[in-house]
């Protein structure tokens, strides 16, 4: 507080002089310290960041390039190393050492809460119960809980399908349709609700999320300055941050209480049931303050439920958003999907998980979305507690660690082509699907995404049952949708219209649209 008074009483440029000061000392101190790794000067006070502009991932590229697999920078008062060979990322994040989160603005505003920004024994534990729970639920491709979570996945993807034979071959865009399905399948598992495509209340959970992501990122220099906070037009935005996360808790808060009226330990429906029942076991054990750390109990499940849903909605919607964009540049790549589709599936129902093994092809070309299109390119920061040793240098505790997953999924020394869009990079010369490990979309390590398997099976269902009930087209009248990305949170398309075309089935009807019964009829691999 003593500072802040003195702060306030000297004018800006001093500041700013006393601070650029105080930067460079630390940054000497620093550096005669130990052997930090190598990378660009930066300004006093501001460090790289006016120099950074807003396609990170591609300067940090051009940046390794120069510095090497391992460089450092100074953004504002934080100093972040990136990493951006595979086998040093795999390396650094199976090591406790990086599974801190940075502390920042917007870590501030959620307080310590969830799976995403939370750190120590609460991460750990949370992260165990959640990975026990979602595997109950069918994550997983094999044992208890596969045919419930499919169950789940494909009643979405029938009414995905059936919104969009309603269209009637006008120009279509995917994106609030594909956020309702993909939505549904992951508040189904949550908290056993979905919603319809002009749902007000999902509209409006919907556009709090957008602003959520569009504030934060107006929050970016705040981050690495924190004096900046302290602005008046900045400390607006934090407010209408946290009013933004007040008005989201509310939300989850009613489906929280709904669920805790009718709760039922003998019949748990959904992720809320399982947190409820846990703390429910804890009270009667006596061991309930120590079971979030001693957080609220309710702050905690709301937070948990923001970070699913927002994690996975965004990343499959996006995805598949990109699916489509290369299948309209990549024709002759759809037109083989749909053939393997129609020799393995047949015409009479949609694509299920068991025929993905028969499916190399489409299987393949998914993974290529996902390896081109590297939406989450910074992937998540993570961060050390402590002085730590690595690949011959040494990363200074509360240093921020960028795994460059981009540059992973764009080396030439990796990829053939990599600019290319390319499927059978994924298929050995016998046809079979074949994951290299420098291929990350999901992240590495011990936060890695807890998701992943949900995702691969949404993107599988959703893209198969597209492609196998629809021809793509663009338009008529309208050029192909741009393949550059607009650089946000997440990599993503600009906006664009797809027509989508019904294909010829062989009884001429749309039988396996007609109901969910049509799903599980026979069809022989």
């Amino acid at each position: 507080m003593l500072f802040l008074r003195l702060v306030q009483k000297l004018d800006p440029v001093s500041v700013f002089l006393f601070l650029g000061v105080v930067s460079v000392v630390r940054l000497l101190w620093v550096w005669c310290r130990c052997r930090l790794p190598p990378g660009p000067l930066g300004l006093p006070l501001v460090g790289y960041l006016p120099f950074l502009g807003p396609e990170a991932h591609l300067h940090f590229s051009r940046l390794s390039a120069k510095f090497g697999p391992v460089f450092s920078l100074r953004l504002g008062a934080q100093f972040v190393v990136v990493l951006s060979d595979y086998k040093l990322i795999r390396e650094a994040f199976r090591r406790e050492d990086f599974t801190a989160r940075p502390d920042s603005e917007f870590s501030n505003i959620l307080g310590g809460y969830g799976i995403i920004n939370s750190d120590g024994r609460l991460w750990k534990d949370q992260r165990k119960f959640l990975h026990d729970r979602l595997r109950r639920f069918g994550m997983t491709y094999s044992g208890v809980g596969k045919d419930q979570m499919e169950g789940r996945i494909m009643k979405e993807v029938e009414m995905f399908l059936k919104t969009l034979c309603n269209e009637k071959h006008a120009p279509t865009d995917l994106n609030p349709i594909l956020s309702t399905s993909v939505s549904n399948v992951i508040c189904s598992l949550m908290m056993s609700v979905r919603f319809q495509q002009k749902d007000p209340k999902f509209n409006r959970f919907m556009n709090l999320i957008a602003e959520g992501f569009r504030l934060f990122g107006t929050l970016s220099y705040a981050n690495f300055i924190p004096i900046m906070r302290y602005l008046p037009g900045l400390q607006e935005i934090i407010k209408k941050l946290a009013q933004n996360r007040k008005e989201m808790a509310e939300f989850f808060q009613e489906t929280v209480d709904s669920h805790r009226e009718t709760f039922d330990s003998s019949n748990i429906r959904d992720l809320i049931d399982h947190y409820l029942l846990e703390i429910q076991e804890a009270k009667a054990a006596g061991y309930a303050g120590d079971l979030f750390e001693g957080k609220d109990h309710d702050r905690q499940i709301q937070q948990i439920i923001g970070d699913l849903f927002s994690a996975g909605m965004e990343t499959i919607k996006t995805t598949l958003q990109w699916a489509v964009i290369y299948m309209l540049h990549k024709p002759e790549v759809a037109l083989n999907v749909q053939e393997e589709l129609d020799q393995v599936v047949g015409r009479k129902r949609l694509p299920r998980l068991e025929d993905r093994p028969y499916l190399p092809y489409t299987e393949a070309t998914i993974l290529e979305v996902l390896r081109i299109s590297s939406i989450v390119p910074l992937g998540t920061t993570h961060s050390v507690n402590r002085d730590v040793q690595f690949g011959g240098y040494t990363i200074p505790a509360n240093s921020h660690v960028v795994p460059l997953l981009h540059a992973v999924h764009m080396d030439p020394n990796l990829w053939d082509s990599p600019e290319e869009f390319r499927p059978q990079r994924f298929l050995t010369p016998e046809g079979k699907v074949c994951k290299p490990e420098y291929f990350l979309p999901f992240g590495v390590g011990r936060r890695m995404c807890l998701g992943d398997v949900l995702a691969r099976m949404e993107l599988f269902e959703f893209f198969s049952s597209l492609l196998h009930t629809f021809d793509l087209k663009v338009p008529e009248g309208c050029s192909l949708p741009s393949l550059k990305a607009s650089t946000g949170v997440t990599l993503t398309p600009d906006d664009f219209r797809v027509t989508l075309v019904q294909r010829h089935l062989q009884d001429s009807s749309v039988e396996f649209l007609n109901g969910p019964s049509s799903l599980r009829k026979a069809g022989a691999h």
